[in-house]
């Protein structure tokens, strides 16, 4: 006899055998119990959850001659004849390759005969949103009002590609993801059924690749079975499913919480070696600094941390050493990498230049006087400097020997806070002019808002500072249309909003011609904000010192 998959043998039979989903089994049951079937059902799920299994079991359930509990008694002749595939009237079409209008039209005429045998005919559909429009157009009034002795069981793992008319006319029930501990007691007792011992640690694993999908569980521990090893190890499953091995992970990862460059570049050389595919590599990377960052939560967040002692002992260590920030900046990292290296043809270069700028560039920092709290600190004083200048009377002064400045708040920044503020402040006196440096992230800024109009005229423009604060934004060459669009109220209301949200300072915009760039002063090199600040130090007879 041919070998049998372990998923078509395990397949449950009843609905006391299906493996939670308590939600669905207890309702169809009840509907078989009190006779209330209805015409049409909608099964939705993610692949692996049962939604084919039930169809099954509910098709014979329906058609039992001794029903036991509203579960099919597979015992009867129309059960039987199910199982063994003599009786025609529960017939299964797979959307996927009979999805035309011919197709749909061949049940239409079908239906209209009785069922041969049975109670009910039952139609299970699967993958039904692959149906085209014009199927789906032609079974509309079929599912709709369909003879009484005809049942209708739609299966999708995509139900948002159904048309709402087809929503609207079924029963839909959502088949949830297995849990870890549901997959787990399965794979036990299939394990102990074929005389084979399999380690806890492989048989967590084997839940955790599966996602909720039973079928993939059950396969996968198939492929280890048929090693022909009575005892199955961690280590086989990380062979068989493609894995790297955990070590070279757990290397990895360390490598970029300790920001060593060397090391993570030669745990990708390692893995490449063994011949493994990057993609699933990094996958397995932002499963381990998912369990970091679910461990730096805390709470009711450990919970969902399923790994052994041996696995969750070096995210520990790590947790000591990074913060909540930075473990979420390195899986956005990771994940955009995971993107890339799906069409990547060269998969080792965008994995290698992502390790170097994870342990190079800050986005992982083992003191406490991070980047993230540098520009935050940064964010405040500039806020402050802002509030200052639209202030009536205000008292503002650097760290100084007069009276006032005892009195007013005190401003320090450090070496490291002054480099990237000079960095993030506006930086102007370019080939003697004040040429605004932000003007390309400002105008990024604007698309990033949705103003595509103000946006695609902005960008071959410059924008120039005066002393006074007025943002002169150029129009290079005599674009009279530019000129207008850009001058109107709307666009100067966009063009200011985006460069007070990017400079934190407020100006007045102003739209000019290329010819009129000379009447602007040059050589100031003078920011425009600590000019303003002079000014109202002036006006309100506030003492004023200024260091470096």
């Amino acid at each position: 006899m041919a070998h049998m998959a372990l998923y078509r043998k395990w397949r449950p039979m009843t609905f006391d055998e299906v493996v939670e989903q308590r939600h669905i089994v207890t309702t169809l049951k009840n509907s078989i119990k009190n006779n209330t079937v209805n015409h049409a059902y909608l099964f939705c799920g993610t692949r692996g959850t049962g939604k084919t299994t039930l169809a099954k079991i509910f098709a014979r359930a329906i058609n039992c001659l001794e029903p036991v509990d509203g579960s099919p008694c597979n015992k009867c002749t129309c059960c039987t004849g199910i199982l063994d595939g003599s009786i025609i009237d529960v017939i299964e079409i797979d959307a996927a390759s009979n999805n035309g209008v011919d197709d749909v039209r061949e049940i239409k005429e079908a239906i209209m005969y009785v069922p041969a045998v049975t109670r009910y005919k039952v139609y299970i559909i699967d993958e039904v949103h692959m149906l085209s429009t014009g199927a789906f157009n032609a079974l509309l009034k079929t599912l709709e009002e369909p003879p009484e002795n005809v049942v209708f069981i739609l299966a999708t793992t995509e139900p948002q590609k159904l048309p709402a008319t087809i929503l609207s006319r079924c029963q839909r029930f959502d088949f949830k993801r297995i849990t870890l501990s549901g997959l787990e007691e399965r794979l036990k007792i299939i394990a102990e059924n074929c005389s084979v011992s399999v380690e806890n640690s492989a048989i967590q694993l084997i839940a955790r690749l599966s996602e909720g999908g039973m079928r993939d569980a059950i396969s996968l521990l198939d492929q280890c079975i048929a090693q022909g090893k009575t005892e199955i190890t961690h280590q086989d499953v990380v062979n068989i499913s493609g894995l790297s091995a955990y070590e070279a992970v757990d290397t990895f990862a360390r490598a970029i919480v300790d920001k060593n460059a060397p090391v993570a570049l030669n745990a990708i050389k390692e893995a490449m070696d063994q011949g493994r595919d990057l993609k699933p590599f990094c996958s397995q990377l932002i499963e381990w600094f998912r369990n970091l960052m679910l461990i730096k939560s805390g709470g009711q967040a450990l919970n969902l941390v399923s790994l052994s002692d041996e696995e969750v002992k070096p995210i520990k260590e790590a947790a000591e050493i990074l913060s909540l920030d930075e473990t979420l900046s390195v899986i956005k990292e990771l994940s955009e990498t995971e993107n890339r290296l799906k069409w990547s043809e060269n998969q080792r270069i965008i994995m290698e230049v992502s390790a170097v700028r994870l342990c190079s560039y800050g986005a992982v920092s083992n003191d406490n006087s991070n980047l993230a709290d540098l520009e935050a600190r940064i964010g405040y004083l500039e806020r402050k400097l802002s509030q200052m200048t639209n202030a009536d009377n205000g008292r503002v002064s650097s760290v100084g020997n007069s009276q006032a400045a005892d009195k007013s708040p005190k401003v320090t920044k450090t070496a490291g806070e002054e480099n990237i503020l000079t960095a993030k402040a506006i930086d102007t006196s370019i080939a003697g002019n004040n040429e605004l440096k932000q003007w390309p992230e400002i105008i990024e800024k604007i698309r990033s808002m949705k103003k595509m109009k103000v946006y695609a005229y902005l960008l071959d423009t410059r924008c120039f500072l005066s002393a006074d604060g007025t943002a002169n934004v150029v129009i290079p060459g005599d674009d009279a249309l530019k000129k207008t669009v850009l001058s109107r109220n709307e666009s100067i209301n966009v063009i200011t909003e985006a460069i007070r949200d990017t400079l934190k300072i407020p100006v007045n915009v102003k739209i000019i011609d290329e010819k009129k760039l000379s009447d602007l002063p040059v050589n100031s090199n003078d920011d425009p904000l600590l000019e303003k600040i002079k000014q109202i130090a002036s006006e309100n007879d506030i003492p004023l010192k200024i260091e470096e």
